[in-house]
């Protein structure tokens, strides 16, 4: 080999290995980084996503607190001092009384009654007065009143009618917005206030407002009227009154094991409306603490909640 071939082969040897170490550092740096990173371990996480599978997703898909407890204030009358009497009243307020403790959950000892002359202006106070101090925030009330009803188109106001209200007198009756403020005071998670009465629909404010999921896990205010400023029917002597009639024949004739409280409306308003020439009202009650929920029917005599 000359000298010439020497040089050369000195010369391409250099340039290998100048490339060949560069090569190898970068792969030694990218094995180092490599080797500094760290695996965490994290938990498994399982998604029930079977309500995709369903034809329709219910706002009802909740589960039932059976240690929820359900009150009744019941009040009616039709033996009036100084008005016209009534003729089913008490029996409206009994058999509604009997249905939701055959069938709804209620019991005896969580019902309060006020019956004729019970009906006072300071005995619907002091049972109230009751109420809020026995009520928690996961328990539910049902108030029924049925007797006389009372608007003053002057000032826009609704009275209930107590057993010595006098006729002329409507500083002796139960102002709508006392019955207001007492339901803001309650602590329950669900009031249904159901009004048979004249002129009930002056209850409510104007305003509304949309359906909303998961309707039982949020706290509601419901007012259910007999019709709105109008008068309403008493019905015969010894039967019901045609509200009162609809209302129980929705409850006895239900083979769905809940239902909430809209749907009872709905149901006994169509009912009452194409009977009757009165329309009754039922929405939440405006300025008394409602978010949005809704007080749930749980049929014991269902397939689901008849052991609870």
């Amino acid at each position: 080999m000359n000298k010439y071939s020497k040089i050369s082969a000195i010369l391409l040897a250099l340039l290998l290995v100048a490339w060949i170490a560069p090569t190898q550092a970068q792969r030694k740096k990218k094995k180092q980084r490599k080797d500094k990173t760290i695996e965490v371990n994290t938990p498994k996480i399982t998604l029930d996503m079977s309500y995709r599978d369903k034809e329709e997703v219910s706002a009802m898909d909740f589960e039932f607190d059976a240690e929820a407890k359900n009150y009744m204030l019941m009040i009616a009358c039709d033996k009036y001092k100084y008005w016209r009497p009534l003729n089913n009243p008490v029996k409206d307020a009994q058999d509604v009384k009997k249905v939701l403790i055959k069938k709804y959950g209620f019991v005896q000892e969580n019902v309060y009654e006020l019956m004729n002359d019970e009906v006072t202006p300071s005995k619907v106070e002091q049972a109230f007065d009751k109420l809020v101090d026995m009520g928690t925030e996961r328990d539910n009330l049902i108030i029924y009143y049925s007797g006389h009803g009372y608007y003053d188109k002057k000032y826009d106001e609704g009275f209930w009618v107590p057993v010595d209200g006098r006729t002329t007198d409507k500083g002796s009756y139960i102002r709508n917005t006392d019955i207001v403020k007492y339901i803001k005071a309650l602590k329950f998670k669900h009031v249904f206030l159901i009004i048979d009465a004249c002129f009930s629909g002056s209850l409510f404010s104007q305003g509304h407002r949309g359906y909303v999921d998961k309707v039982e896990a949020l706290k509601s205010r419901w007012g259910f009227t007999s019709g709105s400023l109008e008068f309403v029917s008493d019905g015969k002597k010894g039967e019901n009154s045609p509200f009162a009639k609809h209302l129980l024949d929705f409850l006895k004739g239900n083979v769905q094991d809940k239902f909430p409280v809209s749907q009872l409306i709905q149901s006994v308003k169509v009912a009452v409306a194409n009977n009757t020439k009165q329309l009754p009202i039922g929405k939440p009650i405006q300025n008394v603490g409602d978010a949005g929920g809704e007080f749930i029917f749980y049929n014991r005599q269902g397939t689901n909640h008849k052991d609870k």
